[in-house]
């Protein structure tokens, strides 16, 4: 059976997971197919179809060229950039690993909220600029008390799958009630409809993928339900929240602040107005990563192409 990475070429890959795949009983080819002619000719006879990240070669047209491919298989967690239609009209299973980057992304939520409440880069600018001990009284003012303490507050978790759970879990010593909403997962005395989320979290944070019905899930609409001075997170995928409604409701106050790890755009134009905010903390989409994402990464990878391996056979 044979496997066609097409996200990298093979010395782009660690040396180890290519002996793993191929001790599978696996053939493997590898190169980074840069346009849709390139995909066409190399993927040709190939059962699985393999990626990391994106590639926009593989899409709606190409996909049914390849009359060989039984399954796609994206390395890590989001779907979104697949031509997942396509892919179930001609019978293609999709397959990921979201299990190999879980807990790293849960680390990374839970340090953006804890900066964004305790106003760590805020204090951090202070300092650096000989402004130690002057916190503004306003910032103590009772509107912005959340700032301050997460024991006892309300986390509303939006997305209720493997790293949400971890979140909830890493932050379970600070006595927060948590709350989702998750219209596929499982009911639970803790999921809420999405408004009534909104209305009662102080601290919200985004965990479900990028589909149609969740592109722009949250907007002007459903920032007014928020109680002003309310604090986000986004570690899913930008497009999730509609960014020019999420600029407005930080610079009029129904949020207190934003802690995004993934923006609409990426990398984001220099003029982006997120840029000039102060109550905005951002990171380059770089959630995954750790000192220990290589090994969990490519290991997870291998795994799952020896379960793709059976389950073809």
């Amino acid at each position: 059976m044979i496997v066609a990475m097409i996200s990298r070429s093979e010395d782009g890959l660690p040396a180890w997971v290519c002996d793993g795949v191929r001790a599978l009983g696996l053939e493997l080819r590898c190169r980074k197919c840069r346009t849709e002619e390139e995909l066409l000719a190399f993927a040709q006879g190939a059962q699985i179809i393999w990626l990391t990240g994106t590639n926009p070669c593989l899409n709606e047209h190409s996909l049914p060229l390849l009359p060989d491919c039984r399954a796609l298989f994206r390395s890590g967690s989001g779907l979104d950039s697949l031509p997942l239609q396509k892919a179930a009209e001609l019978g293609i299973s999709v397959h990921n690993t979201p299990d190999s980057i879980a807990e790293s992304v849960a680390e990374h939520t839970c340090a953006l909220l804890l900066a964004a409440v305790r106003l760590v880069p805020a204090m951090d600018r202070m300092v650096k600029r000989g402004g130690w001990g002057q916190m503004d009284k306003e910032d103590m003012a009772p509107e912005k008390a959340f700032h301050w303490h997460l024991s006892g507050r309300v986390l509303g978790l939006i997305g209720y799958g493997n790293i949400a759970r971890r979140v909830e879990g890493m932050l379970a010593g600070f006595r927060l009630r948590v709350i989702h909403y998750d219209p596929y997962a499982p009911a639970s005395p803790a999921s809420l409809p999405l408004d009534v989320l909104l209305q009662q979290s102080d601290f919200i944070s985004v965990h479900c993928p990028l589909t149609q019905q969740t592109r722009h899930l949250l907007g002007s609409r459903e920032f007014a339900l928020l109680k002003p001075g309310a604090i986000l997170v986004n570690t899913a995928r930008g497009e999730v929240l509609d960014e020019a409604a999420l600029v407005e409701a930080l610079q009029h106050g129904r949020l207190g602040a934003a802690a995004l790890d993934v923006l609409s755009r990426e990398p984001p134009a220099a003029d982006n107005p997120l840029f000039a905010l102060d109550n905005v903390i951002l990171s380059p989409h770089i959630a995954a990563m750790s000192a220990d994402f290589e090994q969990n990464f490519w290991s997870h990878s291998i795994a799952k192409l020896g379960e793709l391996l059976q389950s073809l056979s």
